[in-house]
């Protein structure tokens, strides 16, 4: 099945179908945002995750991680390059040990890392119709970081695709919270099961369920280098486990997407179809990680699978339920 086969006015999801259709607003009570400033905050940043800090221009954005030096995922999250900050948002992130973790590296540096998260808020309006419907109440940035007001209060606007869709995070002090509310009034909310199966379409992992601090950053699958690994930018903190495995070796596994028969659950042991022309046929191959029933894609699942099982088109059996390995996001 490919994505336009279901009618999405049948899906009894309506926050979901606004989403995929036209807009929704999400709430993002579990995400930690940070401020570093400082005049060493771009230098010292660029040698403490994985992406390109000094080649972000100011407005812009990128994804990045933080790693052990061991290779391991710390925080996956997003970067934006303000006038005099730089804002960092690090979804479904409690504030330890990441935020130890980047204060402990600050030695002589002029680095100041303020955790927003305790005062602030950010609900973020998602969806093809996002830029269109916040322009009618907001005036828009032109790049992916900009202020705007709302009655007395400056917030600030975040490009920022969890969906898959596009759309915009609005980072707002908590006291505001009333008046954000009533300006996004008029447009569908997301429950949690439907922000969850929209970010698992879009094929983004979320943090305690695809992957945890013993997860290398690796394993988490072509899209996923490609969107926050650079390897040309030279030393940051995991960066020779990155570049060993990069040049002369591989992973032992894969996140993955899964299309499924039925529904499977989170924790399900995965094993090769007996049918598999492989000596491993009926061995223990992964665990699913997240699940959903898509309205678009039917029955959907990720995994963690050993790299004999990552080939898209391999069967794999959750109990007795068939799921055919495919490359992620399911939305191309």
């Amino acid at each position: 099945m490919t994505r336009g086969e279901t009618n999405l006015q049948d899906a009894p999801l309506p926050g979901y179908r606004a989403v995929r259709e036209n807009v929704g607003v999400l709430d993002c009570p579990e995400d930690l945002v940070l401020s570093l400033k400082g005049e060493d905050r771009r230098t010292w940043l660029h040698g403490q995750v994985t992406n390109d800090v000094l080649g972000v221009h100011q407005g812009g954005s990128t994804a990045l991680s933080v790693l052990k030096p061991t290779g391991q995922i710390v925080a996956n999250g997003r970067l934006w390059n303000a006038p005099e900050s730089l804002v960092l948002v690090f979804p479904h992130t409690p504030p330890h040990p990441l935020l130890e973790r980047l204060e402990m590296m600050i030695i002589l540096e002029d680095v100041h890392v303020d955790n927003l998260s305790g005062e602030h808020d950010i609900v973020s309006v998602q969806g093809p119709k996002a830029t269109e419907a916040l322009s009618e109440a907001l005036s828009l940035p032109m790049l992916d970081w900009g202020e705007a007001q709302v009655g007395d209060t400056d917030i600030v606007l975040l490009r920022h695709d969890r969906t898959g869709e596009g759309g915009w995070d609005l980072l707002f002090p908590r006291s505001a919270r009333v008046e954000i509310e009533a300006l996004l009034a008029h447009l569908p909310l997301v429950t949690e099961q439907e922000a969850n199966l929209l970010r698992l379409e879009a094929g983004i992992p979320m943090r305690g369920r695809d992957y945890g601090e013993k997860t290398l950053a690796m394993e988490m699958g072509q899209p996923f280098i490609e969107e926050r690994l650079n390897f040309h930018k030279g030393c940051y903190t995991g960066q020779e486990v990155v570049e060993r495995i990069r040049s002369r070796g591989h992973t032992n596994r894969t996140w993955v997407g899964l299309r499924c028969e039925g529904l499977v659950e989170a924790g399900a042991q995965l094993k090769l179809a007996e049918d598999t022309a492989d000596a491993l046929a009926g061995d223990d191959v992964g665990q699913v990680t997240s699940a959903a029933l898509s309205p678009l894609f039917g029955p959907i699942a990720a995994a963690m699978v050993r790299n004999v099982a990552a080939r898209p088109g391999t069967p794999l059996l959750a109990g007795e339920t068939l799921c055919m390995v495919q490359s992620l996001p399911f939305l191309k």
